[in-house]
């Protein structure tokens, strides 16, 4: 059967072998041109010529060192890393860590041909026997079992390690061992201390020496040699994220310290970039012709009058965008730059110095400033150059939390308090408050009484919670503390319940009574947590330390705190 169907094809049939007139797209109505010209402002005959390149001269200083918390410059070394370094803390020594360093010297012994003396090492160096009251009164069940079944069958590698330290390059008083096996011995014992040293760090309950108890939060000093020459201190208060970047730098009012070593010379720099035009995703095209590629409606933006920061990016993004420019300029991480002069040679051969914003006489809040260091105390507020820290920024990657505190206040109570959540069992495991306090024994109860009701003289409070009385530091002056008290236990014998973790007892006070400044509990609550973290430098290396975090609480509590209650007799 014959098809019915037909087809039309159009074939182009060149009649020249030349594209140049095709490819210029010509237009046969100049009229037009000249409208769109008139209407995008083009003949308002503005002298305005584009960026061709931009020299700029730099003066760049180094960051030499940070005072550590006995007074002493330690020195920064390039590839060194702010957090890293001045955050780390002591590792709690746990019984899982002490069984785990005394495996592993008992793995060494026998690789080193002496596994005899593995139950010499355990007499000597063993694990706390258990007593009768901690098993009863201890609600940390899982720490009593695993000291159950390692005691008499593992040492505790932590205090063997720290006696190697000691009795170094000797050996350590016990056990006596053999002069013919001392050699064997002496080197378990080095590759020990390096395994220790290169995997866990330091065990200990020392904090840091940055740490600021009073205020929660870390106080550092850096020294630096300024991009004028001489040296110069920079104070480091961290952001909640525990964070050193250039955002928590300031010059200190006051001099290095005599032990600062000496900054090092200056380096000038000069170089010359071609400048960018700054763009972003959905930024209209700085060319009327061109069209855009519709990801951002600027038309469906309906900004409230109101509105101003909206406004403001309204009128960069549709009116000024194609305006600014971006000159790309290296900076060294633990270096101060401080840009010297910046010349824009344009496409008409003029040549234009670019003077600073914040150059300008007048307060500082009201001059115009982006990345700009601060100066402590000063009339100007501001320095004239950029420090950039070696800090970690965003590569840094969080573990659990080991441990956390809620300060809060109870309006109900009229009292603050701090709530151990979070704290570390003895395994080293994060262990709820919550769950702390259900596993402790019930308190012991008096028996049947005839008479209905009975005098209660407090409210049980989860023995998580931890009291903060106000103190009166200054009482001219009004300044107040909250130091931290202690409840007691119900029942026979009741004991002052005390913190089980490291945040509520400083090592740095000693003995003397732990106290927080009042006004860093506002109504909103504060949260306290150490929490493991990591990351790689530059070079490759792996960084692990722990560090102490600083946020906003979840607002006020009520521990259920009342006093002089008639109950009902059970």
């Amino acid at each position: 059967m014959p098809s019915i169907t037909y087809w039309n094809r159009l074939e182009v049939r060149p009649r020249s072998a030349n594209f140049a007139s095709a490819l210029s797209a010509r237009i046969r109505d100049p009229l037009w041109m000249l409208t769109r010209q008139w209407q995008f402002g083009e003949f308002k005959g503005e002298d305005a010529a584009a960026p061709a390149y931009v020299q700029v001269a730099t003066t760049q200083s180094q960051l030499t060192g940070w005072v550590q918390g006995d007074g002493s410059v330690a020195p920064i070394q390039n590839g060194d890393l702010m957090e890293p370094m001045v955050q780390a803390e002591a590792l709690t020594p746990d019984y899982a860590s002490r069984v785990e360093v005394g495996q592993l010297f008992e793995q060494l012994l026998t690789e080193a041909g002496v596994p005899e003396l593995v139950p010499d090492f355990r007499r000597a160096y063993p694990l706390l026997a258990l007593q009768p009251e901690e098993i009863a009164g201890d609600p940390d069940h899982d720490t009593l079992r695993f000291r159950q079944v390692m005691t008499g069958r593992a040492l505790d590698g932590i205090s063997l390690n720290r006696a190697a330290t000691v009795a170094f390059p000797g050996l350590p008083p016990e056990p006596v061992v053999d002069p013919t096996q001392q050699g064997p011995v002496r080197d378990a014992l080095d590759r020990l201390a390096e395994w220790v040293r290169e995997v866990w760090g330091v065990f200990d309950t020392t904090d840091p020496g940055i740490w600021d108890p009073a205020r929660l939060e870390y106080r550092v000093t850096l020294v630096a040699g300024a991009p004028s020459g001489e040296s110069i201190a920079l104070k480091a208060r961290p952001g909640s994220n525990a964070d050193f970047g250039w955002q928590s730098l300031e010059v200190a009012g006051e001099s290095p310290p005599p032990s600062a070593p000496a900054p090092p010379p200056v380096e000038a720099k000069s170089l010359t970039v071609i400048p960018g035009r700054v763009q972003f995703r959905g930024m209209p095209n700085h060319r009327w012709w061109d069209f855009e590629n519709g990801q951002v409606d600027f038309g469906g933006i309906t900004p409230d009058k109101r509105d101003l920061a909206r406004l403001v990016v309204m009128d960069f993004m549709l009116v000024q965008g194609n305006d600014w420019f971006l000159v790309p300029v290296e900076q060294e991480t633990g270096t101060l730059t401080r840009v010297d002069s910046l010349v824009v040679h344009d496409v008409f051969g003029g040549t234009t110095r670019i003077e600073r914003a914040d150059a300008s006489p007048g307060p500082a809040g009201q001059r115009w400033t982006l990345y700009s260091t601060t100066v402590e105390a000063a009339p100007t507020g501001l320095a004239g150059f950029f420090t950039l820290s070696p800090n970690v920024g965003p590569a840094v990657q969080q573990g659990l939390v080991l441990e956390e505190v809620r300060f809060l206040r109870d309006e109900m109570a009229n009292m603050a308090w701090a709530v151990e959540h979070t704290a570390e069992n003895g395994l080293g495991r994060a262990w709820p408050g919550h769950e702390r306090d259900l596993a402790l024994p019930p308190p012991l109860t008096s028996g049947p009484v005839d008479t209905p009701l009975r005098y209660q003289l407090q409210t049980r409070v989860p023995q998580n919670w931890l009291p903060l009385i106000p103190v009166a530091i200054d009482p001219q002056e009004g300044d107040i503390a909250l130091e931290l008290g202690a409840l007691l236990t119900q029942g026979e014998n009741p004991q002052p319940i005390r913190p089980t973790g490291r945040i509520l007892q400083p090592s740095a006070i000693g003995s003397v009574a732990y106290r927080i400044r009042e006004e860093e509990v506002p109504r909103e609550g504060l949260q306290v947590s150490r929490v493991m973290c990591r990351c790689r430098g530059s070079d490759g290396s792996t960084h692990l330390w722990v560090a102490r975090r600083k946020q906003i609480g979840r607002g006020e509590g009520s521990s259920g705190l009342r006093f002089d209650l008639a109950v009902e007799a059970e």
